[in-house]
């Protein structure tokens, strides 16, 4: 917030243009920090500023962090239609794409909305002017704001890797803030994957640096991992605690954003719990902040809850009309969680056919992601429905470090080692060090093998 006072205060001195940039780089700072009231006044400063005469520049950022502040503290429709208007304007305006202090505004809007078809392809873009014209300053939050995308659809190796290389840099940079967002992303992903050990070191260093730079929102998202950890492991009453304390963190912090709610996820902890009433209640709440929000991530989760907890003769509607908004989002794993959810209710409704589609489905997605524990709970209720399915074989794939399957997609993508290497701000010869490896862990020995070899793993 020091960063906050500083920009607030220069920006009533500075012309126009430069105030708007000011004050939204101060959104920016409030965002990091969980402070949505402060977020939403610069925001809404910005946007009053705007006028006939504004350039494009200073619309998109007017838009980006209105709709980022009124999302996470405000009018969560109206942030969205923000969003989209923030998007469009970049869309349309292709000289934005060559100003290196918006290369992270680009990924935001995306982010934010979690649609499957809405400005998604300003996240590479981004990430590929970042390299290319080594914009060290910015190329950590890009990797990070990258790598929660990938997390958060169905590319969770590459995340790994985008995550890991983004740690790299902000360490060696020095760029403590970023470093905190990693450890947060990392966690989070990790603790999904059933990762104990990693999840809580990486939770412990986040919410450290969550301490040492007041960004109090990696809290909340290193408390999440570590209910999503104790959830995907079968332990819901140590989950529900952990959510529990993630929610009083987000009302403390004011932030009402109901995609930074555990609101789903203690649904489903109360319901394994049997405390019926609070998991009502909870599903009740998070439906109606989802409506208000309109966007169909935030809608299928909190449908997801209703057929959690509604009756016999109403919980196939709610699913069913779950997976329908699943389908406009890229996430992979809310889908498969939603179809597990419903494949454990046709089950124990003694439909055992149509139970199975469903349970098979998130099998095989839990797998492909290599979210091991959530695959073994869907396994566990396919074996319930009289099915077994053998557990599928590691892809060697999976065996290569984050940094090697970082090199080998660079490489399969027809990038030649010097291009790599200075991509990855490595030297040539390490490069090849590393490209060794992955040829002997995938026993093949050429590029046109290498990309081979990954196209078997095309969401990788």
């Amino acid at each position: 917030m020091r960063g906050y006072e500083i920009l607030t205060t220069a920006a009533a001195r500075a012309d126009p243009e430069r105030a708007v940039a000011m004050l939204a780089e101060a959104a920016v700072a409030c965002f990091a920090a969980g402070k949505p009231a402060d977020m939403l006044a610069a925001a809404e400063r910005v946007h009053a500023m705007l006028s006939e005469e504004t350039s494009v520049r200073s619309r998109f950022l007017a838009e980006t962090a209105l709709g980022m502040a009124r999302v996470l503290g405000g009018d969560a429709a109206s942030g969205a239609e923000a969003l989209h208007r923030g998007i469009t304007l970049a869309a349309h305006t292709p000289e934005l794409k060559d100003d290196l202090q918006l290369l992270p505004w680009l990924t935001l809007g995306p982010i934010f909305l979690r649609k499957a078809d809405v400005g998604r392809s300003a996240l590479a873009e981004a990430l590929e002017i970042a390299r290319a014209r080594a914009a060290l300053g910015e190329l950590p939050f890009v990797l990070f704001l990258l790598a929660r995308d990938q997390a958060t659809s169905d590319r969770w190796a590459v995340a790994e890797a985008t995550y890991e290389e983004a740690i790299g840099i902000a360490r060696e940079s020095d760029q403590v803030t970023d470093i905190g967002f990693g450890l947060a992303g990392l966690a989070w992903l990790q603790a999904r994957r059933g990762r104990v050990q990693e999840t809580r070191a990486l939770a412990a260093g986040a919410i450290d640096v969550s301490v040492e730079v007041g960004a109090r929102l990696y809290e909340v998202w290193a408390t999440a991992a570590l209910g999503e950890l104790e959830l995907g492991l079968g332990d819901a009453a140590r989950a529900a605690e952990h959510f529990e304390d993630q929610r009083r963190l987000v009302r403390e912090l004011g932030i009402t954003d109901v995609d930074l709610s555990p609101a789903a996820e203690l649904v489903d902890a109360y319901v394994r719990l049997g405390r019926t009433n609070d998991a009502e209640l909870v599903a009740a709440q998070l439906m109606a902040a989802a409506e208000a929000k309109a966007q169909p991530w935030s809608l299928a989760r909190a449908l997801r809850c209703q057929g959690l907890v509604a009756d016999e003769a109403g919980y196939a509607e709610q699913f069913e009309r779950a997976l329908r908004l699943h389908a406009h989002t890229p996430d992979g794993f809310e889908t498969a969680r939603t179809r597990l959810a419903y494949g454990q209710r046709l089950r124990r409704a003694r439909n055992r056919i149509l139970a199975r589609d469903q349970l098979r489905a998130a099998v095989d997605t839990f797998e492909h992601l290599d979210a091991r524990p959530w695959a073994e709970q869907a396994r566990t209720e396919l074996a319930a429905t009289g099915e077994t399915v053998r557990r599928r074989d590691p892809s060697t794939v999976d065996e290569l470090t984050p940094q090697e399957l970082q090199i080998a997609l660079l490489l399969a993508a027809g990038r030649t080692t010097r291009e790599a290497a200075a991509t990855l701000f490595l030297s040539p010869k390490t490069i090849e060090y590393h490209l060794r490896h992955v040829y002997q862990k995938l026993d093949i020995h050429s590029r046109e093998e290498l990309a081979v070899s990954l196209a078997q793993r095309p969401a990788d």
